[in-house]
C-alpha cells in the first residue's frame, strides 16, 4: 500500500509554465507625424495601400495604415509597429478628393 501511495505521489500532473512575458515595446522618441513622414512613402509604395494618419486606441496613439481591401498580400508587407507606435490596418476602400 506504501509503494502505491510513493508512486501515485510521483505522478503529479505537470502545470506548464507561464510563457516569458513579450517585452515591451520602448515608448515613442518621436512624435507620431514625424513618424508617418518618415515612413510614409515606404507604406504608401506598398501595393493597396491608400492612406497613412495618426488615430487613438484606447486613449494610446496609434498610427493607422489604410487599405483597399484586407488582402494577405497586402496586410503582410505592412510592419506591426513603427518606431514605438503600433500599427492598426483600416480597410477604407478607394479614397478620392472632394469635390469643390
Amino acid at each position: 500500500m506504501a509503494a502505491l501511495a510513493l508512486l501515485l505521489a510521483g505522478c503529479k500532473p505537470r502545470v506548464p509554465e507561464p510563457a516569458p512575458a513579450a517585452t515591451p515595446e520602448p515608448p515613442p522618441e518621436l512624435p507620431a507625424a514625424l513618424v508617418i513622414a518618415k515612413n510614409a512613402e515606404h507604406l504608401m509604395g506598398i501595393p493597396g495601400v491608400v492612406g497613412v494618419y495618426e488615430g487613438q486606441t484606447n486613449g494610446k496613439p496609434v498610427l493607422r495604415v489604410m487599405v483597399l481591401s484586407r488582402a494577405d498580400s497586402t496586410i503582410s508587407k505592412i510592419p506591426k509597429s513603427l518606431e514605438g507606435y503600433p500599427v492598426e490596418i483600416e480597410v477604407s476602400g478607394p479614397v478620392k478628393p472632394m469635390r469643390k
